[in-house]
């Protein structure tokens, strides 16, 4: 009866312990696209900065962003990033950073 005991605190500590933990997400950890970081556009390799966006970039979705944040979609639409927005190598757009995709209808049409 003892050993059950040790064993059940054991576990609840341990699933405590993993609850508390900051979480990861492998897509923020393998993030490759590019960022508008205090109005600059920033290249991002693996959810880091690696610089400043230097030339246009054509996403394999078809969109084209250019180093001032302009997003021109494959159809001809077009809009501008805007702080803390990441496109990601495929064109998807995320908020903030984040894993989190945009809403559909908040992106222009970019989440395809």
């Amino acid at each position: 009866m003892k050993n059950h005991r040790v064993v059940t605190l054991t576990a609840a500590i341990l699933l405590s312990a993993s609850l508390l933990a900051p979480s990861v997400r492998a897509a923020d950890a393998n993030a490759d696209g590019i960022m508008m970081h205090d109005g600059k556009m920033m290249t991002m390799k693996d959810g880091k900065a690696t610089g400043p966006m230097e030339n246009s970039m054509t996403m394999s979705n078809g969109a084209t962003v250019t180093s001032d944040g302009t997003v021109k979609m494959k159809d001809g639409t077009e809009t501008h990033m805007t702080d803390g927005q990441m496109m990601m190598m495929d064109g998807h757009m995320m908020k903030g950073g984040n894993s989190g995709m945009m809403d559909r209808g908040s992106t222009g049409g970019m989440n395809h």
